[in-house]
């Protein structure tokens, strides 16, 4: 008899309709995890049509920028040139909805980002003087902030790699 009264008690206090929130709950985020890498691919691609872009409207200062980074000033006009150009084309392969272009530009995007981040690093720890020309608001992040924002989209770039493949990749 007291099994039966605790039963119904119980039932007063959660009533069924909890269950049927936490479900939903459940199932929204089963949904939002499973079109993360998505957002991920269309994240990158605004990210480096933005830095792109700021660079491009700024390409004379983005040159003489990189003119002064050690080792790689000789290279200033390819780097000016390319970097830019690049970010661009990718940030247009990766809206592309044919699975093997957007899975090559973002493994592409995810190893740019590594260089970036390994760029950054490698700034912070050895040069004096240091540079940044990444275009727009990233540009005015301090160091620490801008290497954990990069880092931050390297393992979204890595676990969306991780989570797509041919079966569940899905083309909006």
């Amino acid at each position: 008899m007291e099994k039966r009264f605790n039963t119904t008690v119980y039932q007063q206090d959660h009533p069924a309709s909890s269950l049927k929130r936490g479900s939903s709950i459940r199932s929204g985020a089963r949904w939002i995890y499973r079109r993360l890498p998505d957002l991920i691919i269309y994240g990158y691609a605004f990210l480096y049509m933005y830095t792109g872009w700021a660079k491009f409207m700024n390409l004379s200062t983005f040159i003489r920028g990189n003119s002064k980074i050690p080792h790689l000033g000789q290279y200033a006009k390819l780097i000016g040139y390319g970097i830019p150009s690049l970010e661009i084309v990718l940030a247009i392969l990766l809206v592309i909805p044919v699975y093997r272009i957007k899975r090559f530009a973002l493994w592409t995007s995810t190893l740019l980002m590594a260089v970036f981040t390994a760029y950054l690093s490698l700034m912070v720890q050895f040069v004096e003087k240091k540079l940044c020309h990444c275009g727009g608001v990233i540009e005015s992040m301090g160091w620490k902030t801008h290497i954990v924002f990069n880092l931050i989209w390297l393992i979204a770039g890595i676990f969306a790699l991780v989570r797509t493949n041919y079966k569940n990749f899905k083309i909006q």
